[in-house]
């Protein structure tokens, strides 16, 4: 059974989701009926934001059932990979209304102001929308728990910052269709819209490629590995391999430890629960492997023929 805080998470997310897909086609009709870029490049930014939402929500109800429990890994891949390919989408969607904008300006189009009157008020209510997903969003993650929904708070309070400046914008295309202050709204706009999409594409590019590609724990997490078996020295008798490596958050820690033959089972494993437990500590979030390995006497004693792997 979910707790209500959980139930709360995915209600918020779940409100924005429907709520977006809704207003989106309004907005993609309006668009139409107004023939106006800056509304369609909102349509085409929402939708593409929309389907990262989507993907989110997934992630979330199954992390909440246990689903991920032992593929944390093969989550944050997950989101990551959605993040990549929506990024490019949006990237190139921004580009392409930048281009289009520029085309308007030198050849201003036909406009229907009727169009553009119903696009302020759908407009107006976006913004009332934006403002309520992101109340809920807020009082659904105010316990800072879920790293899903925090973002989501953050994602919502750019939209709901954006569509204040496009309401301005199609304000002003409204208010003076057909001259050159509408026209440079219209522009404008679309230019603004264009930019935060590319934008938007730069910033889950930037969060996507650090997580889809392994790297090295920083010097400070390494010391502190180390810290950690001089202090259990004496619960091991020689150090192999020390590996370790961050792939998205979290951090993947292999170490092989060698014993003597005399030593019992229930020993060694008592030594290897004791580092599992200390490094676990120093280090939270972290997945720590020990191995055991037999160790010749003849190498006895703590950090023989040590070596690291990093």
């Amino acid at each position: 059974m979910l707790d209500p805080a959980s139930k709360a998470r995915e209600r918020s997310m779940l409100l924005g989701a429907i709520s977006d897909f809704a207003l989106g086609l309004l907005f993609l009709a309006a668009a139409l009926w107004a023939n106006s870029l800056m509304m369609m490049a909102e349509v085409i930014r929402g939708y593409i934001l929309l389907a990262l939402e989507l993907v989110l929500l997934v992630l979330l109800r199954r992390i909440q059932r246990g689903a991920f429990h032992d593929f944390d890994y093969g989550a944050g891949k997950l989101e990551q990979f959605a993040n990549a390919g929506l990024g490019t989408a949006m990237g190139l969607a921004g580009a392409s209304v930048a281009v289009a904008a520029s085309y308007r300006w030198w050849h201003p189009p036909e406009q229907v102001e009727l169009g553009l009157i119903a696009a302020v008020v759908l407009s107006l209510v976006n913004l009332a929308q934006n403002g309520l997903v992101l109340r809920a969003l807020w009082r659904a993650g105010s316990d800072g728990s879920s790293v899903i929904i925090t973002g989501q708070v953050r994602t919502r309070l750019a939209k709901l910052i954006s569509s204040g400046i496009v309401l301005l914008a199609l304000l002003a295309n409204a208010l003076f269709a057909g001259s050159p202050i509408g026209l440079f709204a219209e522009v404008a706009g679309s230019v603004f819209v264009a930019v935060v999409m590319v934008q938007l594409a730069v910033s889950m590019w930037k969060q996507a490629l650090p997580s889809l590609l392994d790297r090295a724990l920083e010097e400070r997490q390494q010391v502190q590995i180390n810290r950690a078996l001089i202090a259990q020295f004496d619960a091991y008798d020689s150090l192999g391999a020390v590996r370790s490596r961050l792939s998205g958050n979290t951090a993947y820690v292999e170490i092989e430890l060698g014993f003597l033959p005399e030593r019992t089972m229930a020993d060694i494993q008592a030594a290897m629960d004791r580092i599992t437990t200390e490094l676990a500590t120093l280090l939270p979030g972290a997945s720590v492997t020990v191995i055991p390995r037999l160790s010749a006497p003849a190498h006895a004693g703590p950090g023989a023929n040590a070596r690291r792997e990093d």
